[in-house]
C-alpha cells in the first residue's frame, strides 16, 4: 500500500473521530470497557396520574350506601327502617360489606389496567402473564361475590317484609276477635289446639233438644 493511500485512510479516521467527539460533547468519551452498571438508565415516566385510594374508598362506600338504601326501601317502608334498631344495624353491616366489595373491584380494575399497559409497553416476561391470569381470576371472583351478596341482601329484605306483613295481619285478627267481631279469615286455623277449642265452643253453644223416650207398649 502506498504512503499516500495510508495517509488518506488515517486522515479519514481522524476526521470521523473528531465528528464523534463533537457529537458526544467535550466531556464525554466512548469507553467500551466501562461497567454497564455505570451507564445511564433511561427513566420511564408514567403519564397516568397516581390513584387516590382514599377517595376511591370513599366513593365506593357512597355507592354501596346508595345501593343498599334503595334496595331496602324498595321492599320496606322507610319509617320502619328508621324505627327498628335491628334493621338499622343490618343496613349498616350490608353497606360496609358491599362498600368493601365495590372498592376491591375498582382497585383490581386499576391494577389490571396497569398490568396490561406494562405488557403492551414491552415487558413480555412469562411471570407477567402468570400474574395477569391470576388477577383476572380474582376479578371474576369479586364480581361473583358482589352479585351473590346483593342477591342474598335482596332475599333477606323480602323475608323481613313478609314477616312484618304477617305480624301486622295477626295483630289485626287478634284485635277483631277481642272486639267480638269476625273477619273473612276466621276459619283459618293456627294449630290443633285452636281447632279443638273452637269445636268445644261450638258444642257448648249448640241447642240440645230433649228427646223423650218412647212409651213401652
Amino acid at each position: 500500500m502506498s504512503e499516500d493511500k495510508k495517509k488518506t485512510i488515517s486522515e479519514q479516521a481522524e476526521f470521523i473521530r473528531k465528528d464523534l467527539e463533537e457529537l458526544l460533547g467535550p466531556n464525554e468519551s466512548i469507553d467500551v470497557e466501562q461497567d454497564p452498571g455505570d451507564l445511564p438508565v433511561p427513566k420511564f415516566h408514567n403519564s397516568k396520574p397516581a390513584a387516590n385510594y382514599g377517595e376511591m374508598k370513599g366513593l365506593s362506600e357512597k355507592q354501596a350506601k346508595k345501593t343498599i338504601t334503595s334496595l331496602m326501601e324498595f321492599y320496606l317502608d322507610s319509617e320502619i327502617i328508621e324505627r327498628d334498631e335491628y334493621l338499622q344495624a343490618k343496613k349498616k353491616m350490608d353497606e360496609m360489606t358491599m362498600g368493601s366489595l365495590v372498592y376491591q373491584l375498582k382497585a383490581g380494575e386499576r391494577a389490571l389496567t396497569t398490568l396490561l399497559e406494562t405488557i403492551e409497553g414491552g415487558e413480555l416476561a412469562p411471570r407477567m402473564f402468570e400474574v395477569l391470569a391470576t388477577l383476572q381470576k380474582s376479578m371474576l371472583d369479586i364480581i361473583k361475590s358482589q352479585t351473590m351478596y346483593l342477591m342474598a341482601t335482596e332475599e333477606s329484605a323480602k323475608r323481613i317484609a313478609r314477616d312484618i306483613e304477617l305480624y301486622k295481619k295477626r295483630d289485626r285478627d287478634d284485635a277483631v276477635q277481642d272486639a267480638g267481631g269476625s273477619n273473612s279469615n276466621a276459619n283459618i286455623q293456627r294449630g290443633t289446639k285452636d281447632l279443638m277449642n273452637q269445636i268445644q265452643a261450638g258444642i257448648n253453644q249448640a241447642d240440645i233438644e230433649d228427646i223423650k223416650p218412647e212409651e213401652d207398649e
